[in-house]
């Protein structure tokens, strides 16, 4: 739990007052930049999800946000999946001036906030429909009017669950500027509206409605790691991935997708470091209620709230962490739910050995059967292993292995039982397969083989 010597200090660091009502968003807080979007971000943002979904008797949702904008958090999230969250931005909104037809408009606020809804579309159409959603509820009059100069900074393909949902999104990519498929998918479409084209022929305004473009996944690392390798446009700019310190003992994100994308230069944001509140008892599943939403800061006999925060924080890579609030409380700090996760979001980052004691305190705490959204694995092996004869030597192609719980350091080549190299592991930010070479002489007709090794 925290001190509160610990929230007196992040207090007077924001710096604050718990009914602070001037100068919203202008709070000089530490920054991280969101990777190739060239934006800076606080490591605290506000998640679409719990009280802003499913609001509890007394909880005013749009005051949350509001709450966020005036401590300095920037990163706002929502989605068209989250049933009120957008219109409740909508309203937060219109407390803050930040819709553009509004007399009192804040351009300088709107532009150091990033607001970013998702589509649970793999159609060009429907992700259209949800853009279109997002925008009049956010900014317009919710009922399909969108004002002049509204935009999202990002609009995001929500959990991709399967190979065949990533086929889906990238259809009619190969053709844009030619003669397009009768499906077309989400992404062709949200270029579209980035850069202000229509080659799909949905965007005949050519309207500019999306600055950046992203997806989003609870499942699965190889779905996530295929949807960023097939992206030869360069067109995905940022990950939302669940990450907690549960991690590796399931699909572990944070050495799969997550190295793929940090050597894409894709900006990182974390989620579920609470797995929606199992961590502090609910029963594994996705929230359906308002009673499932938790509304403490902790649990007495549980992990420090701290260290679920500044878990995911302490993985290279990551830009910043969304949390889903259910209370906060202007007047007394130590119950506001924001407060203690963006004092953690501040606090020094876990070192590799503070990581593991994390991991461990959770396991012993909370037991290990939480990340309910997430599939479990154990080390794979490279796929699709490849030889090639090249005068005196073979070339060796293979397909990225799967790391379990620990991380994959290298990759060994082996002739028989004969160690031939050892290649300190890469990620494989393609489709194009890792390649190494060896002598021919060294392999003779024993073949040659790929192994990964959680040892260098």
């Amino acid at each position: 739990m925290y001190s509160r010597r610990d929230l007196a200090r992040a207090l007077g660091a924001l710096p604050f007052i718990p009914k602070l009502r001037a100068q919203p968003g202008a709070l000089d807080l530490d920054h991280r930049l969101l990777g190739r979007t060239g934006r800076w971000v606080v490591p605290l943002g506000l998640g679409g999800q719990a009280s802003l979904q499913w609001t509890g008797a007394g909880i005013d949702p749009a005051d949350i946000i509001v709450r966020a904008v005036e401590l300095g958090v920037n990163y706002l999230d929502t989605a068209n999946a989250y049933g009120t969250s957008q219109a409740n931005y909508g309203e937060a909104f219109r407390r803050l001036h930040l819709a553009p037809a509004d007399s009192e408009y804040r351009a300088d606020l709107r532009e150091r906030i990033y607001v970013a809804s998702k589509t649970t579309s793999r159609t060009a159409s429907g992700a259209i429909g949800d853009l279109r959603r997002s925008l009049t509820t956010l900014f317009g009059d919710g009922r399909g009017w969108i004002p002049e100069g509204a935009y999202l900074d990002a609009m995001q393909v929500h959990n991709l669950q399967s190979m065949s949902e990533v086929e889906q999104i990238y259809e009619g990519m190969e053709t844009r500027g030619g003669t397009m498929p009768e499906r077309i998918g989400t992404l062709a479409a949200f270029l579209d509206y980035r850069d202000g084209t229509n080659y799909t022929g949905l965007n005949p305004e050519r309207r500019i409605w999306i600055r950046h473009i992203g997806i989003t996944g609870h499942l699965s690392s190889p779905v996530l790691m295929n949807a960023i390798q097939r992206d030869t446009w360069d067109i995905i700019d940022t990950l939302l991935v669940a990450l907690n310190p549960n991690d590796r003992r399931y699909g572990s994100h944070q050495h799969n997708v997550l190295p793929v994308a940090r050597a894409r230069g894709l900006g990182v944001i974390a989620m579920k470091a609470f797995a929606d509140g199992v961590f502090y008892g609910r029963a594994p599943g996705f929230s359906r209620t308002a009673s499932d939403v938790w509304l403490s800061v902790g649990r007495e006999s549980g992990v420090s709230p701290a260290d679920f925060v500044r878990y995911p924080l302490s993985l290279a890579g990551v830009s910043c962490l969304i949390t889903g609030i259910g209370r906060i409380d202007r007047d007394n700090a130590e119950n506001d739910q924001l407060v203690a996760n963006l004092t953690a979001a501040l606090g020094d980052v876990a070192s590799p050995a503070e990581k593991r004691r994390i991991e461990d305190d959770v396991a012993a705490a909370h037991g290990t059967n939480t990340n309910y959204f997430a599939e479990r694995r154990g080390l794979t092996q490279p796929a699709r292993v490849e030889v090639e004869g090249d005068g005196e030597r073979l070339v060796i192609r293979w397909s990225t292995a799967l790391a379990g719980a620990d991380p994959v350091r290298s990759y060994k080549l082996y002739a028989g039982d004969r160690l031939l190299a050892s290649i300190p592991f890469r990620p494989q930010p393609t489709l194009a397969p890792l390649v190494a070479w060896v002598p021919a002489s060294e392999v003779g007709s024993e073949g040659v083989r790929v192994e990964a090794s959680t040892g260098l």
